[in-house]
């Protein structure tokens, strides 16, 4: 199979302007689908895993703050500009992949099942105000997961050293999914296979 050349959308120096601008439209698209697929999105049975992992409110410090702290400092950090576009394109890929799932099978996660404590530290707090932001469907596959890993593969040809970190902090992003109750052990399989699917395709099709 002939390898395709991908046109080159980012480069060292307008990336701040691309990353923004993709920040604005994956917000944007997000947002519309939670609103679109909200009367719909139907539950999905816990797993045993999904029931033993416990809820802990504080780690939403981690699927709130620690998340897009990393998503920045991984695009930030790429230098080599074919992986840079390589990771833009599977960026698009997933968030588009993921849209769609999120408007024709929306899934949505019984959080009234854990309900948050009473008293009014910033944990609790920061949790209240993402539960009305955020509305409990676009669970499956997760896009907390899903970038996470993604952006993490595309450090093997660079840099192993933070490889390892983005998978570490993958790994943690993953599990705070479970005990902040936000999704399914289903979200975050999905969310892993979908990345390493495009990572793998992009690869393998491109030179």
């Amino acid at each position: 199979m002939e390898k395709i050349t991908l046109k080159k959308i980012v480069n060292n120096k307008n990336k701040h302007s691309v990353i923004l601008l993709l920040t604005g439209v994956f917000l944007t698209l997000y947002t519309l689908c939670g609103a679109f697929s909200y009367q719909r999105a139907v539950y999905l049975p816990l797993l045993s895993l999904d029931t033993i992992v416990p809820f802990i409110p504080e780690t939403i410090v981690i699927y709130i703050i620690l998340y897009p702290c990393y998503i920045f400092w991984a695009l930030y950090s790429y230098k080599d500009e074919d992986i840079m576009n390589k990771t833009l394109y599977g960026f698009v890929l997933l968030t588009i992949i993921s849209c769609i799932i999120f408007l024709i099978a929306p899934v949505t996660y019984p959080r009234f099942q854990f309900p948050l404590p009473l008293d009014n530290n910033f944990t609790t707090i920061l949790f209240r105000a993402i539960r009305k932001v955020d509305k409990a469907n676009n669970c499956l596959p997760s896009l907390h997961v899903g970038l996470c890993f993604l952006f993490a593969f595309n450090f093997y040809k660079e840099n192993k050293r933070k490889l390892y970190i983005s998978l570490f902090i993958s790994v943690l992003v993953s599990l705070s999914t479970l005990t902040t109750k936000q999704h399914y052990i289903y979200d975050i399989i999905f969310g892993f296979f979908l990345s390493l699917l495009i990572y793998i395709t992009i690869e393998k099709i491109t030179r």
